[in-house]
C-alpha cells in the first residue's frame, strides 16, 4: 500500500469512530438568529404576515432596519441576511421560523438544553414547548439567582396567555396559567439582568387544586 492509499485508509477509519449526532444535520436552522429575532424583532412584526410590509427583493433596504433595532447585528453582515430570511419567514407564513428542538419527556426541560434556546450575552430565552390541550397548568423556572424578569407565553397564531414582569424567590418562579385552544405555544424570557435559567417544567393543575 502507498503512503497515499494508508493516509487515506486511517482518515476514514478515523471518521468512522466519530458519533453520529457529532456532525450538524443539514437541516440544522441558524439556531441563534432565529432566538435573536424571536426575542428581539418578533415582538414587533408577530402582528405583519401575510406579506404585509414584507421586505421581499429589499435585502438593502431592511438591513438598516435591522441594524436599527438590533445594534449588534451591524458589524455581521451574515447576521442580518438570517434576521431578513426570518422576517420574511414570518410574515409569509404568519409563524415562527421553525426550531427542531424536540419537546423532552414530562414536559422537562434542563440546563443543557435550555442553552440551545438561549442569546448568552443577553440571556433571553426563546423556548418551543409544542402543543398544549386546554386546561389548567403551573409553569415553573428555575434560575441561577434570584431575579426580575419578564415572562411571555405566546400561541402560534401570537395570541399572549401570559405576558408579565414577575420576581423569582429563592430562584424558583411558579406561574399558572390556563389555555383554552390546543395550540403550539412558546416561552420567552427576558431578564432584567442576565441570569441562566437552569430548569423549566409545565405541569397540569390538578382539578382539586
Amino acid at each position: 500500500m502507498t503512503q497515499r492509499y494508508i493516509t487515506l485508509f486511517l482518515w476514514a477509519f478515523s471518521l468512522s469512530l466519530i458519533p453520529y449526532d457529532a456532525f450538524p444535520a443539514e437541516d440544522e436552522p441558524f439556531r441563534e438568529s432565529v432566538i435573536i429575532f424571536n426575542t428581539i424583532c418578533a415582538k414587533c412584526h408577530e402582528a405583519e404576515c401575510s406579506g404585509r410590509l414584507s421586505f421581499d427583493d429589499a435585502y438593502e433596504a431592511s438591513a438598516s432596519h435591522i441594524i436599527r433595532h438590533y445594534g449588534k447585528a451591524s458589524e455581521k453582515k451574515w447576521l442580518q441576511k438570517e434576521l431578513f430570511s426570518i422576517l420574511n419567514h414570518m410574515k409569509e407564513n404568519c409563524a415562527y421560523y421553525p426550531m427542531q428542538v424536540p419537546v423532552p419527556p414530562k414536559r422537562i426541560w434542563n440546563s443543557e438544553i435550555l442553552e440551545k434556546m438561549t442569546i448568552l450575552m443577553e440571556r433571553n430565552y426563546f423556548i418551543p414547548i409544542g402543543p398544549i390541550t386546554p386546561g389548567r397548568y403551573d409553569l415553573e423556572l428555575i434560575l441561577a439567582k434570584d431575579e426580575k424578569v419578564t415572562v411571555h407565553l405566546v400561541s402560534e397564531s401570537f395570541e399572549f396567555v401570559v405576558e408579565d414582569c414577575y420576581q423569582s424567590s429563592d430562584q424558583r418562579l411558579v406561574i399558572p396559567f390556563s389555555i383554552e385552544e390546543t395550540e403550539n405555544y412558546y416561552v420567552r424570557v427576558y431578564p432584567r439582568k442576565p441570569v441562566q435559567i437552569t430548569r423549566l417544567v409545565i405541569s397540569t393543575i390538578k382539578k382539586s387544586e
